[in-house]
C-alpha cells in the first residue's frame, strides 16, 4: 500500500516523512548509509576497487600506459578518469552514447582529484621531455542510488592507494624502453580526499540538508543529482559545488562543513582497515 502511495502522490508521501523529521529509509537527516569496500577486485586491471553506498555500486579499474608529456609540460604524466553509467544501473539511462549526467559526474571526480592535490602529476613522469606514465581510470557504476560523486571518489581513490608502478628504464642514445613488472614503486598517494553529497530540501519555514541522499531523495529535492557536494583532504577543505536553487545560508554551510569532516573521519577508516586487510592476505 505505502509503494502504491508513494507512486501516486511522491511529493505528499516525501512530505509525510520529512514532517516527522525521517526519512523513507528510516535514516536521520544527517545519518549516512553503510560502506562496503572491496580492493583489488579486477585481475584484468593493475589496480581496481567495489565499494557500494547503500545500494549505490561503482567498480573502478586502472590501466597504464607509456607516453610522451606534454610539450608545455614536460615533467607532468597524466590521470585520465572516464565514468560509464550503463543502462543496467538506472531505468533512467539508455544505451548509446555518454549521458550528460555521466559527463557532468565524471567531470566532478576529476576536478576533486585534481583541486585535493592528492596526485602530483610529477610523479608519473619517468624522464623529462621524453616519457611518462597514462594512468586510466574507469569507473562503471553498476547501481544508482543516490550520492554517485562520493561512491566514485571511494573507489578511485581505494584503487590509487593499492596502484603499484612497474620499474621504467629508458636508453636516452638509442630510446629503448624496458619495463620490468616484477619490480614495482606504490604510487604516492597524498592523503585521502572525501566526497560527501547533500540535498537540500525547502521548507517555507527553513531548509533542511539531507546527507548521503538516495535517488529518490535527490529526485524529491530539485532533479537527479546532489544539490551540494563538500570535498574535503584530511580535514582540509578543498572545494565545494552547489548545483542551481538559491543560496545557502551560512548556519547551514557550517553544519554541512561539519558534517563533511565527521564523514570523513569515518571513510578515512573504511579505506585504510580495507586496504590493511589486504595487505595481510597479500603476505600469507
Amino acid at each position: 500500500m505505502a509503494e502504491i502511495y508513494k507512486l501516486i502522490h511522491p511529493l505528499k508521501y516525501f512530505n509525510d516523512y520529512i514532517s516527522r523529521e525521517i526519512r523513507p529509509d528510516g535514516r536521520k537527516f544527517h545519518e549516512c548509509r553503510n560502506i562496503k569496500l572491496n580492493v583489488n577486485s579486477l585481475k584484468t586491471a593493475e589496480a581496481s576497487a567495489v565499494v557500494k553506498c547503500g545500494n549505490t555500486t561503482v567498480v573502478c579499474g586502472i590501466q597504464l600506459e607509456l607516453a610522451s608529456p606534454k610539450a608545455e609540460e614536460p615533467d607532468f604524466g597524466y590521470l585520465v578518469t572516464n565514468l560509464e553509467l550503463p543502462a543496467l544501473c538506472s531505468s533512467k539511462y539508455r544505451p548509446g552514447p555518454p549521458s550528460d549526467h555521466a559527463q557532468v559526474t565524471n567531470y566532478l571526480v576529476s576536478n576533486i582529484i585534481v583541486n585535493s592535490k592528492c596526485i602530483d602529476l610529477k610523479d608519473l613522469c619517468i624522464v623529462p621531455d621524453k616519457l611518462a606514465w597514462v594512468l586510466y581510470c574507469d569507473m562503471v557504476c553498476l547501481d544508482n542510488d543516490g550520492s554517485l560523486v562520493d561512491a566514485c571518489i571511494i573507489a578511485l581513490i581505494s584503487s590509487l592507494k593499492t596502484l603499484r608502478l612497474p620499474t621504467v628504464t629508458y636508453d636516452a642514445e638509442t630510446e629503448d624502453i624496458n619495463v620490468d613488472p616484477d619490480i614495482r614503486t606504490p604510487l604516492k598517494v597524498y592523503g585521502l580526499p572525501v566526497a560527501t553529497s547533500f540535498s537540500v530540501y525547502k521548507l517555507p519555514e527553513r531548509d533542511i540538508l539531507i546527507t548521503d541522499p538516495s535517488i529518490y531523495e535527490e529526485e524529491m529535492c530539485g532533479g537527479i543529482g546532489s544539490n551540494f557536494i563538500v570535498c574535503s583532504n584530511q580535514s582540509l577543505l578543498c572545494g565545494t559545488q552547489k548545483f542551481g536553487g538559491s543560496n545557502l545560508p551560512p548556519e547551514s554551510q557550517e553544519e554541512a562543513l561539519k558534517i563533511s569532516r565527521d564523514r570523513a573521519n569515518v571513510v578515512e577508516k573504511v579505506i585504510e582497515t580495507c586496504l590493511a586487510n589486504n595487505c595481510e592476505i597479500n603476505e600469507i
